[in-house]
């Protein structure tokens, strides 16, 4: 009987013993250099609960999870990073202790390429290899881990290794000062790398969608046809099912939907705000080069708005701690419309490339991620990883063996 061949999925890989001789030698390189430095191993479940990822990702992540329901009921999903899972295994066996906590990993991740990673081939897994400083803040903190994902770049043979930082913190301090509400600062937030690609009008078409443009009379207008609508659903409902009918819209009256309507409308964000938001950061992340210039030109684009800078001395500071730990000036950029896919980063957070300017890593800070994922206090983390498929296709050493 014959029988037609069953195929591997199009989006991933087979890895044959060259490969793994390859990914044997990155990972005890990397290993060395952060063990001499007091990292440790860890491992963590390539599957875990899926909440543990969409808590606090955001929705490009969970867009691109390998999810389904385990024989015990479990909502699960193929790890996609490793960073949630560590702080879940930090967290569940009680290792916080006040002291710095280094810990570093290497396996496979899963996530399904979208967009322009779809169009350029990116594979649905890759071996990700990384390490996360816990408990400890500042910019010698960040500067460590910055500096040692470089370090290890350019132990594995990649040419020219340099990172570009940005800092999310600054952005989040700059739409508070505007005065935005926290659903308008997270849409601007998401729409920072399109407005550094120059897709402002793109932003401004979504932001009115959903309403941020609109006026306030306009929404009340439109809260009034809501009150009608539910007045006369709650009417039907009211005849059609007699006394079995306990209110509209399940457990929820009609004066509760009114009244959350009328408080979005009582916070709702002014369209001229929202437009000034979008042209400042439109201006501003467009800025970047050698970490002095791009500063200096960032500060002249928020003064120009008329806004405090001041949060701008973070960013300097961890680029003289990274220098300080020892990475050279000529590997440093800054790079202001530099924001992360994954919406747990709270400070610093920046990209590793390789000398022909491809992407090869990155990493940054993320404080409140152990309190939402059921810490009980806040902690200051921060970590990288790499790609290492990626590393390992750039490393003169490794492919020359």
């Amino acid at each position: 009987m014959d029988f037609d061949l069953i195929k591997k999925l199009p989006l991933l890989k087979d890895y044959d013993a060259s490969d793994w001789i390859q990914f044997h030698q990155a990972s005890e390189i990397c290993r060395s250099a952060l063990s001499e430095r007091g990292y440790r191993r860890i491992d963590t479940p390539i599957i875990e609960r899926t909440e543990l990822f969409l808590r606090k990702s955001g929705g490009e992540l969970a867009s691109q999870l390998y999810s389904f329901t385990d024989p015990g009921g479990y909502e699960v999903s193929l790890r996609p990073e490793f960073t949630a899972p560590v702080i879940r295994h930090v967290i569940e066996t009680g290792l916080l202790s006040g002291a710095p906590l280094r810990l570093e990993y290497s396996g496979p991740v899963f996530r399904y390429p979208s967009g322009d990673e779809f169009n350029n081939g990116m594979r649905g897994s890759f071996t990700q290899t990384g390490a996360e400083l816990i408990d400890a803040g500042g910019p010698d903190a960040d500067g460590e881990v910055i500096f040692i994902a470089l370090e290890c770049l350019h132990l594995l043979g990649v040419e020219r290794p340099s990172v570009a930082l940005g800092h999310v913190g600054i952005i989040w301090d700059l739409l508070k000062q505007m005065d935005l509400s926290e659903r308008a600062q997270l849409f601007l937030i998401n729409c920072v790398s399109m407005l550094a690609a120059g897709d402002r009008e793109i932003v401004v078409e979504r932001a009115s969608q959903i309403g941020l443009l609109e006026v306030a009379e306009a929404a009340t207008a439109r809260v009034n046809r809501a009150s009608a609508s539910i007045e006369q659903i709650d009417a039907v409902l009211g005849h059609s099912l007699g006394s079995s009918y306990s209110g509209s819209l399940g457990q929820r009256s009609t004066d509760d939907v009114l009244q959350r309507l009328t408080d979005k409308i009582k916070t709702k964000d002014s369209p001229e705000a929202v437009k000034t938001a979008i042209e400042l950061l439109s201006k501003l992340s467009k800025v970047s080069g050698p970490p002095s210039d791009a500063i200096a030109q960032g500060r002249n684009v928020i003064k120009a708005a008329g806004l405090n800078d001041e949060n701008l001395a973070l960013l300097e500071n961890i680029v003289a701690a990274v220098e300080s730990a020892g990475a050279r000036a000529s590997e440093i950029t800054v790079d202001m419309g530099l924001v992360r896919e994954i919406s747990y980063y709270t400070g610093v957070v920046f990209d590793l490339k390789s000398g022909d300017d491809q992407t090869v890593g990155g990493g940054g800070r993320y404080d409140g991620l152990v309190t939402a994922l059921g810490g009980d206090r806040e902690t200051p983390a921060a970590g990288f990883a790499y790609n290492m498929d990626r590393v390992i296709a750039r490393s003169e050493t490794l492919q020359n063996g």
